[in-house]
């Protein structure tokens, strides 16, 4: 399902890039040249439509609750747009919102919630029987929590809904259901999934330096592993000011966080938790190939002398100013050979003056077959239905059309402007961009958070250790027993 959806989407972008980015490859194009109206839109008979019958709801508010600006790498925007502004992605949303609401006699109402996990609106709203959110388009975890707590209705039952239609995002279908139940989901409709796609930045003037091949065929032709980042990586760090130390303002091979040691893994095909052949999960973590590429992971980014960590400047730096300050601004001034951070940092660094690429999150050896990208599920906004929503068929039809529209808006406006014409800085790294969504891995330790297991890589990477074995075992029954009341919960027991 996965490879389907890749070869949908390329010939999506394909279509869509011989009219918006004939000139992708020559540099940024300036926001007056970059509005609403340079979306491609297919003709009708290239739009695949959805199955629903003709339906007016009298001019119903249909409520989506959301996270809003819930800080300042993050914002929910692709469910609802106040206005036209120029802006892509805004008037994407703001063109399907109109379109479908005049098809069916609807409005979009956003419900803002007040914190990174408004799900306890949710659990509130639920308890008390009332019927004020249709939909939710929340982060991954808080969706996670409220499935578990069986507040959120089956996706693969609701009416009008077909799942399997390339408007939903089929790896996420395939990772995230338990016993073949799906309880949220994303697609075309919503983009916060993929600004919460991990990649890896470099420096294209240390690369230049210091590399002695190009990165972009190293990736291309399947070459690109956690070997070849660690020697690169290794080799960049550089006592710049002589003081003896490695500090922030100096130069170094790699930039992140703790998190990224998860992310190094899965993208070696590792996983916390994996499922059998009856879609059921278990612990996956316990097996010597699963040690053996966290210690390579950890060996790059629990390095203090290559890996400029977050975490480790925590204390110095507060808030937004350990990101603008310290990790972006130490890339920005090209001092940082390699970044891996999340997908939405391409459009956060578009005013660097220094040329960045991009590339997929390394293999584990070059015989593996494909490249994988974790999801941050936390960053992720994911598509679900409250069990306190009134009319199932009427939710099923609109979250089935906006899906549908957003195919031909919202993704043509976020893949081949925002990144592809607007922040990518050549034609390498429009390529790298397929790579990398082709092979998104999301991961339901991430999701659900069962017993902690999935933090066990950050935080050894925090505190220096490399005991995962011991940390395993303090944690699992707790998880085991976090899994089966999810498991539970999904099979309706």
């Amino acid at each position: 399902m996965k490879k389907l959806f890749a070869m949908l989407l390329a010939a999506l972008l394909l279509a869509s890039s011989l009219t918006a980015c004939g000139d992708a490859g020559s540099g940024e194009t300036t926001p007056s040249e970059t509005t609403a109206d340079t979306v491609p839109v297919e003709t009708e008979t290239e739009k695949l439509k959805p199955d629903l019958p003709d339906k007016d709801f009298g001019g119903y508010d249909f409520a989506i609750l959301t996270r809003g600006q819930f800080n300042s790498h993050w914002c929910s925007k692709d469910a609802f747009a106040e206005e036209l502004t120029g802006e892509p992605i805004n008037d994407a949303v703001y063109n399907r919102n109109a379109s479908i609401g005049e098809k069916f006699n609807f409005t979009i109402k956003e419900e803002i919630g007040t914190s990174e996990d408004p799900s306890s609106f949710v659990t509130k709203a639920v308890q008390a029987g009332d019927d004020i959110y249709d939909m939710l388009m929340i982060g991954g975890s808080a969706s996670g929590n409220l499935a578990t707590n069986k507040m959120l209705l089956p996706l693969d039952e609701m009416p009008y809904m077909d799942l399997t239609r390339p408007w939903y995002d089929q790896s996420a279908n395939a990772s995230l259901s338990i016993g073949n139940k799906l309880y949220m989901t994303a697609g075309d409709m919503n983009i916060m999934d993929n600004n919460a796609t991990w990649i890896v930045l470099f420096s294209k003037t240390l690369a230049e330096e210091l590399i002695d091949e190009n990165v972009y065929d190293l990736a291309s032709e399947g070459r690109w592993t956690l070997d070849k980042m660690k020697e690169y990586a290794s080799n960049a760090s550089l006592d710049i000011n002589g003081d003896g130390k490695q500090d922030e303002f100096d130069r170094w091979g790699l930039s992140g966080e703790g998190f990224n040691t998860m992310a190094f893994i899965e993208g070696c095909g590792g996983k916390a938790f994996a499922k059998d052949e009856n879609d059921m999960p278990y612990i996956a973590m316990g097996d010597e190939s699963f040690y053996d590429m966290f210690l390579l992971a950890h060996s790059i980014n629990g390095d203090d002398n290559v890996c400029l960590q977050v975490d480790d400047y925590n204390t110095k730096y507060s808030g937004d100013a350990i990101w603008n300050e310290c990790i972006n601004k130490a890339f920005i001034e090209d001092r940082t050979l390699f970044m891996c951070t999340g997908l939405n940092r391409v459009s956060m660094l578009r005013e660097m003056e220094s040329d960045f690429g991009l590339l997929p999150i390394p293999k584990y050896t070059d015989e593996q077959e494909d490249y994988h990208c974790l999801v941050s599920i936390w960053a992720s906004n994911m598509i679900s239905v409250p069990i306190s929503a009134g009319d199932t068929e009427r939710t099923g039809i609109i979250i089935e059309a906006l899906s549908a529209e957003s195919k031909y808006t919202l993704t043509p406006a976020y893949y081949d402007i925002t990144l592809k014409t607007k922040s990518a800085r050549d034609e390498e790294s429009s390529a790298m961009l397929d790579l990398i969504f082709e092979g998104r891995a999301f991961e339901l330790g991430n999701q659900y958070g069962w017993g902690g297991l999935f933090d066990i890589a950050a935080a050894l990477t925090k505190s220096g250790g490399t005991d995962l074995a011991s940390q395993l075992n303090s944690k699992i029954k707790s998880a085991e027993a976090a899994m089966q009341k999810t498991v539970d919960a999904f099979l309706g027991e």
